[in-house]
């Protein structure tokens, strides 16, 4: 495309009565028959989309130009499915990705299922990932071989197995010695940690026993004195809410692994675009601060030292090929955008349920929704940066 042409896909600005966020395109289309299967299929493009209706894939719907998204998620939701399976683009750039964003989908279940507060045998939509052959798109299946891409949405794999395998992918041939195991388990126990339903973090115990060797006892109480801590399930947030602050928060993967990457590389933290309130760990926060004005790791006072000590041992090895530098300011930027949008998110919540007087709300959301729209556009320039260099 040349330089003064627009981009394929443009939305109209986001306001009160349009969110990309929270919008599904083709749902109206594709309601009927998703609940009759109780399944539905999520593209990335719209004209994927199409495709698929026409042919015959009619419980089909596209995520609106964007990774599926937390507003998105409880549209779903709210449909009393069963399945959700996501469908990958087959392209390189996709294939490069796809580990990132299944991260970045289960980061969405996690929160929705830890937080949702009901208590019932419904876990909330169950999400699932299949990833289509290389330089193929939902688009071109559906119109040469629509019976291939039905099987490959009929195999798609649980979203935690997913992102699982694929961390194992990584490490295959390392995995026969003990550093190849330490680094796998350090990239694979915070993410299982994260898992609020007990059942499915024992279902899984058991997948990392057997890539790892490690019995599940051992693992378990890994899981349980490493930091790798599991959410709180909502009764338990109340109650800790009641006898402590506010910023006892449960650090999320994603945090963590910034934060681990920081303390090996701490000259980056200078360069990232990221508050540090947008780190709800205190003690993560306050290393941070002391990095961004260039202290480096043996600098830091004890007590903050021995956790960044702990976050440097357990960080786990980037990408093959990729510059430490900036996979940490993606990492950021990914940070603050889920951030600002569940601000954004509150703060809509909130505008909804004012009556008469909103006291700056609408000035409030247009920031926020400012702001978002901002970090997206660095994370974008940062990905297809990334992917240019490693083509």
């Amino acid at each position: 495309m040349r330089a003064d042409q627009r981009g394929k896909y443009i939305n109209s600005p986001q306001t009160m009565l349009f969110n990309k966020s929270g919008t599904v395109y083709a749902l109206d289309a594709a309601k009927a028959e998703a609940r009759r299967q109780s399944e539905v299929v999520i593209v990335e493009g719209y004209f994927d989309a199409i495709a698929c209706h026409q042919a015959g894939l009619a419980n089909v719907v596209a995520s609106m130009g964007t990774a599926l998204t937390e507003g998105q998620y409880r549209v779903l939701n709210d449909l009393h499915l069963e399945r959700a399976v996501v469908a990958f683009d087959g392209d390189a750039a996709g294939q490069r990705s796809a580990e990132t964003r299944g991260r970045e989908l289960l980061r969405i279940v996690q929160r929705f299922r830890a937080g949702a507060g009901v208590i019932s045998t419904r876990q909330g939509l169950g999400v699932y990932v299949t990833v289509l052959p290389p330089d193929t798109d939902p688009d071109d299946l559906a119109r040469t071989e629509p019976a291939r891409l039905r099987g490959l949405i009929g195999a798609a794999k649980p979203i935690l197995e997913f992102v699982i395998d694929a961390i194992a992918r990584r490490f295959e041939g390392r995995l026969e010695n003990p550093d190849g195991r330490r680094r796998f388990l350090a990239e694979a126990l915070p993410i299982l940690a994260d898992e609020p339903d007990a059942l499915t973090r024992e279902l899984y115990l058991g997948t990392l026993s057997r890539l790892s060797g490690l019995d599940q006892e051992t693992l378990r109480t890994q899981l349980a004195t490493t930091g790798a801590i599991r959410p709180a399930s909502p009764a338990e947030t109340v109650r800790a809410e009641s006898t402590s602050t506010p910023e006892r928060k449960q650090t999320t993967s994603l945090e963590r692994y910034l934060m681990a990457q920081l303390t090996k590389f701490p000259e980056e933290a200078a360069r990232l675009d990221l508050d540090p309130a947008d780190l709800v760990d205190p003690v993560n926060r306050a290393i941070f601060e002391q990095l961004r004005d260039g202290q480096s790791t043996a600098d830091l006072p004890a007590h903050l030292a021995a956790t960044a000590a702990t976050l440097g041992a357990n960080a786990p090895e980037p990408g093959p090929g990729a510059d430490p530098g900036h996979e940490i300011e993606i990492v950021a930027l990914r940070l603050r955008e889920g951030n600002l949008r569940r601000r954004l998110e509150d703060v809509r919540a909130t505008f909804a349920r004012a009556d008469g007087d909103v006291g700056g709300l609408d000035e409030e959301v247009g920031r926020l929704a400012h702001d978002l729209e901002e970090v997206q556009r660095s994370l974008q320039r940062s990905t297809v940066l990334r992917s240019t260099e490693q083509e």
